[in-house]
């Protein structure tokens, strides 16, 4: 079994077209849905 790391929380239905793309990449992002770079 392998190990995926998902990098920012997702539901079921963005969870579904990341599947179906192999598990090699992410949906586009929703407008809504804004990109968080957090800082360390």
């Amino acid at each position: 079994m392998n190990t995926i790391t998902l990098y920012r929380p997702v539901g079921q239905r963005e969870l579904d077209l990341i599947a179906a793309s192999g598990y090699r990449a992410f949906p586009p992002r929703l407008p809504e849905q804004p990109i968080f770079y957090p800082v360390l």
